[in-house]
Order: C-alpha cells, then structure tokens, then sequence
C-alpha cells in the first residue's frame, strides 16, 4: 500500500536523483506536459483533416469510404495497442521511482510484444478487409472503394504499434514535445505522399483514395523510425540497450497484467463503436458523409482531452512513484479543471467557425448544412468528454486499468448500441438520435469514472 508522503524515495535517495516535480511547479508540469501533447494530437487530426479535404475533391463517396474504413483501422490499432498503457505506467512509476533502466527495459519488452501483435493484425486485416467493411452495414459502391484502401495501411500495423509504446515510453518519461514533433513529420511526409499519390503528380499514377492509403503507411512507417531514433539516443535518460530486448518474460506478464483490462475495454469499445457506426452507414451515404465531415472536426476538441489526460497519466504515475498520493489527487484535480475550461473553448469556436470551415471538405450543400447541424449538437458534449479522458487517464497512469474498462463496457455495449438505436431508429431521430444517444453515453461515463476515483482503490495499487 502506497504512503501518504515521503517525497524523495529509497532509489531517488540512492542514486541522488530529483523527484520530477512537486506541488509548486505542478501547474507549470501541467502545461508543459499537456500542450505538447495536444499539439501532437491536433497534428495527428489534421492527418485526418488533410486526408479528407484531398480526396473530398472527388465527392463524397471517397469520404465515406475512407471514414468506413478509418473507422476500423482506428478500433483494430487501439485495441492491439492498448499495450501502452501497461508501458505507460511501468515507465512512469519507474521514472518517478528513479530507475531508468527499469523504464528501458519495460519500453524493450512492449516492443516486442507490440511487433508480435503487429503481424498478426497485419494477416487478418489483409485478409478480411472487405468483410470488415460488409459488417459496417456499407453500401456495395463503398466496400469496394475502401477495400484497397484498408488493406494497405493494414500492412503498416507492425510500425504504428511499436510507434505507440515508444510514444508512451516518451511521454511517461516526461518527454510530451517528442511525439509532437514526430507527428509535425507525419503531417509534412502524408501531405507530400498525398499530393503526389492521390492527384498523380511527378509521373505517379492517380491513385485517388489509394494513393491517401499509402501515403499514410509510409508516414507511418518514418514516425516509427524517428520515435526508435530517440529512445536510442536517451531522451530523458531511457536508452534501452540490445539486450534489454531479450525476452522478459516478468515483465511481458505485467505488461499484459496492466494492459488486459485495457485490452477488454479495447473490445468492448470496438464491437460498440462498431455497430454504433454500422448505425450511422445504414442511414445512407449522405448522413454517413455528413457525420464523418463533422467528426472529424470536432475532434479537434478531443485533442485538448487527450493532452490533459496524457499528462494526468503521467503526473499521477510519477506521483505514485515518488509515494506521494496527495500530490496524485492534485494532479487529478487540476489537469479535470483545466481540461472543462479548454474544450469548452474549443467547442464555442467550432460551433462559431464550423460552417466555412466544413465549407473547405463538401461542395454538396445538403451533406454540409446536415454536418454542421451534427457539429452544433456535438458541442454540449464536449467538457463531458474531456472530464471522463482525464479520469480515465489519471485511473491508467496509477495502475488502475478496470475502472476505466468497466465504465466503457458500460458506455458502449449498454448506451452506444441499446439507447442509440433506440433514439435513431425507434424514435425516428435519424442522424441526429445518433449524436444525442452520445451525449448521454458521456454523463454516465463521467458519473462512473468520478464513483471510481473518490472510492480511491486506484491509490493502493501495486506494480
């Protein structure tokens, strides 16, 4: 059971290390951990962004398909990748502990773990690949747009996992500008690949939406390079060495200890993202259009949550590492107050600039008026979102995987499917039952995650 206070521990004391932070310069970590983290995660939606603006030149049947197939690619690589937030926590407990070389060895092992995991997706998502799309309830014209598509970025499965545990590793050493800054190369390299692959410049086909997939495997394909280039150099002290990759099989099992929860929550959210979106396709292609033009957008405010529940995650790993649990419960408490007031900031400028900015990505008038109506509606649910990320995220970095993954069991196999459909179809909300079955799916995640945070086991956990 973790103490209340000892602010320097046995190793920090050993080898003369410093803790990482304390309660004067809290406000300071905070920031410097979030905002390099939002800005990594606002340049990864402007991938998304960039994508959909340059093969919505060719009309909204590219859109649909490649937001169909995004769909699946983002639940079958967060499901396999859930393994960073085992890594995330053993990195950052080890980190506030001051031992480096247990945060390496940690980073070493999920590696391995995540290339293994990598070819195996790699195999099912070629192969499967139009059955995936045939499950979303897509049109015929859509299966056969996004098939290609869908396999090709399935082939950089092996690199976007490693990316995301040394991604993770970075990020619970202290290192949030790092990933950024990877991502601001992503975004340079895919709008290169775009413009020569998608419109068939410099003597390369046009390939159209295949050419979008390709370039996002090979953008891929370098952010895995750059974050392994990092770690090797020692960014904030953890340098894995050759034989830190040395199966440990100790440390796999608690890798997988930590991740499993996570792991099942990866599923419970993909099978209720899944059928949620096979909700959104069976309304046909407009609608399907409509509201991935205003998701994408509206994922700009999912950034500022993300940040912030990066650096709870962090802060409160470290904070527990150093055993220090009420400098753990400040963490939570100011990154929860600091995350309503940027996302509903961010909310009110999409709700005031959404319209001329949808203008950018449809030229057909009814598929933009009905996004910006989903984007409107989407707005009340924002300091929601950004409250249940940053428990989520703080719960995670203390060890406390299940509590997040009994709240999206909750979420999306109870409120996604049952309350969705019912106000879509049921109801006949349409589109629109859609986005107002989400909203409540966040009040009662928010509602659990907070149940879960004041009953405080996440402070007992051991490692």
């Amino acid at each position: 059971m973790t103490k209340n206070v000892a602010p320097v521990n046995s190793i920090q004391a050993e080898n003369g290390s410093r803790p990482p932070f304390d309660r004067e310069s809290l406000n300071r970590h905070i920031v410097r951990l979030a905002a390099p983290a939002v800005g990594e995660n606002l340049l990864h939606t402007t991938l998304l962004i960039v994508d959909t603006l340059m093969v919505g030149y060719y009309g909204s049947l590219p859109v649909a398909a490649s937001a169909a197939a995004g769909t699946i690619l983002w639940r079958a690589h967060m499901t396999f990748g859930c393994i960073e937030r085992g890594t995330t926590a053993l990195v950052a407990r080890a980190c506030g502990a001051g031992d480096l070389r247990a945060a390496a060895r940690a980073f070493a092992q999920s590696a391995l773990l995540a290339t293994v995991l990598g070819l195996v997706l790699t195999g099912a998502g070629v192969v499967l690949a139009p059955y995936l799309l045939l499950g979303l309830q897509c049109s015929p014209e859509v299966v056969a747009e996004g098939t290609p598509y869908l396999r090709v970025i399935f082939l950089a499965s092996v690199p976007r996992l490693v990316y995301f545990v040394g991604a993770a590793t970075l990020r619970a050493a202290g290192d949030t500008r790092s990933p950024m800054w990877i991502t601001f190369g992503m975004n340079i390299s895919n709008m290169v690949f775009n413009y020569v692959l998608i419109f068939g410049k410099c003597g390369f086909p046009e390939l159209k939406l295949l050419g979008s997939g390709i370039s996002t495997a090979l953008s891929i394909l370098l952010a895995c390079g750059a974050v392994l280039w990092l770690l090797r150099a020692g960014r904030f002290g953890v340098r894995p060495r050759l034989r830190d990759f040395a199966p440990d099989f100790a440390i796999v099992r608690k890798i997988v200890r930590l991740a499993a929860p996570s792991l099942l929550e990866e599923i419970t959210i993909s099978v209720g993202f899944l059928t949620f979106f096979s909700f959104v396709a069976r309304l046909g292609t407009q609608p399907l259009a409509a509201h991935a033009l205003a998701t994408r957008l509206e994922s700009l405010s999912f950034m500022a949550g993300f940040g912030f529940a990066v650096a709870a995650s962090t802060l409160v790993g470290q904070s527990l590492g150093m055993c220090d649990v009420r400098l753990a419960r400040l963490s939570f408490r100011r990154t929860i107050a600091l995350t309503i007031a940027v996302m509903s900031c961010v909310a009110v400028a999409l709700v005031m600039w959404g319209r001329p900015l949808l203008s950018y990505f449809c030229r057909e008038a009814e598929v933009l008026e009905l996004a910006y109506a989903i984007l409107v509606l989407s707005a009340i649910e924002q300091p929601l979102l950004g409250i249940a990320m940053t428990l989520s995220g703080g719960l995670r970095g203390a060890g406390d995987t299940v509590s997040p993954m009994i709240t999206s069991v909750v979420g999306n196999l109870f409120i996604r499917i049952f309350v969705v459909y019912w106000l879509t179809f049921p109801l006949g909300l349409g589109i629109f039952g859609v986005v107002l079955g989400t909203i409540v799916d966040w009040v009662v995640r928010c509602v659990l995650l907070a149940h879960f945070y004041w009953r405080g086991k996440w402070k007992q956990v051991e490692l």
